[in-house]
């Protein structure tokens, strides 16, 4: 473990510059190299006693003591997992070495074996950040994050998937299934515009019926280029509890087969979601089913003119109102 005295004065490391102050009173550090003749790894060892380095992101995760905000830094390569990843541990942090970006960023994890889920972060307040996620090889590969743990951030993650046709068409395939009370996905971006998606959702909301979600995804992009109207970019499962997931300055993009609806609403009525007025959907034929239309909220706006007091001119009014396309 890397402790920040522990650094040679020449690499002029400070955590809080690395993570843009997102991270204050870092514990101890490991870095993670995977190719030892890349210039990352090549640096990190004339910098840094060997002892002190990780090979693979499960040694670095196992140099971690959970509550303690300690770090695992990994290269700008490609750290491919041979066993599923369970993040258990808490304040404990997951940062690619790269810089904020918003997509196929160069600190990327993907998987050569066939696991479901590639990681499950069922610890709380942790921070993953930085990376490129590739996901979905085959028809087993059916789901890239699984967040069960509760008030974790995701920040400038690129949850690429699916990468394969096969795995795109199951129905179960679900991206990422969020299971969590609190979470926060900020500046993210889910799925690829390179492989058509059949089937399956791209994220899965589906807090527990004794538990609120309340999930939180700002300034993301979700992208997929699907080949029948079936998918949907959210789910909601039958049977969960309360609460609202905020979408703030979200984009739905489908550049494919329209889809029938964006959103399946089965789980919505004591839960909700809501869009600010910077979302939008794109290539799908209606945002949700009437039976759901009363549980999406879409946000208003705050304008200085006279309205006609119809449920049209709420949006004009600051008043929430819901989608509707007849």
């Amino acid at each position: 473990m890397i402790k920040n005295r522990n650094i040679d004065k020449r690499a002029g490391i400070e955590v809080s510059k690395l993570l843009g102050g997102g991270l204050v009173g870092a514990g101890d550090i490991t870095y993670v190299y995977n190719d030892v003749t890349s210039e990352a790894a090549k640096w990190l060892l004339d910098h840094v006693d060997g002892g002190q380095l990780a090979s693979t992101i499960l040694q670095g995760y196992d140099n971690c003591v959970s509550g303690r905000n300690d770090v695992v830094f990994f290269t700008p390569e490609s750290h491919s997992q041979a066993a599923a990843l369970t993040w258990a541990k808490n304040m404990t942090h997951l940062i690619g070495l790269y810089p904020d970006s918003f997509m196929n960023q160069r600190s990327r994890i993907g998987h050569s074996a066939a696991v479901s889920p590639l990681i499950t972060v069922s610890g709380y307040g942790n921070l993953m950040q930085n990376i490129y996620w590739m996901y979905g090889s085959g028809a087993t590969t059916l789901n890239l994050l699984t967040v069960s743990g509760e008030r974790n951030t995701f920040r400038a993650n690129h949850f690429g998937g699916p990468t394969a046709a096969t795995a795109a068409d199951e129905s179960t395939f679900r991206l990422v299934d969020v299971e969590c009370n609190e979470v926060l996905f900020d500046s993210c971006f889910f799925g690829l515009d390179t492989i058509a998606w059949t089937d399956g959702a791209m994220v899965k909301l589906n807090g527990a019926a004794d538990r609120s979600c309340r999930a939180i995804f700002k300034d993301c992009l979700f992208v997929m280029n699907a080949d029948n109207a079936q998918v949907f970019f959210l789910e909601t499962l039958a049977g969960m509890g309360a609460g609202v997931a905020f979408f703030l300055n979200c984009q739905f993009v489908n550049i494919g087969t329209a889809l029938t609806y964006a959103i399946n609403g089965a789980g919505l009525g004591n839960a909700k979601l809501y869009f600010d007025n910077n979302c939008s959907f794109a290539g799908c034929t209606d945002i949700v089913a009437l039976a759901y239309e009363a549980y999406v909220l879409c946000g208003g706006i705050n304008m200085s003119v006279n309205q006609v007091n119809t449920a049209s001119s709420k949006l004009f009014n600051m008043l929430a109102t819901n989608p509707d396309v007849s």
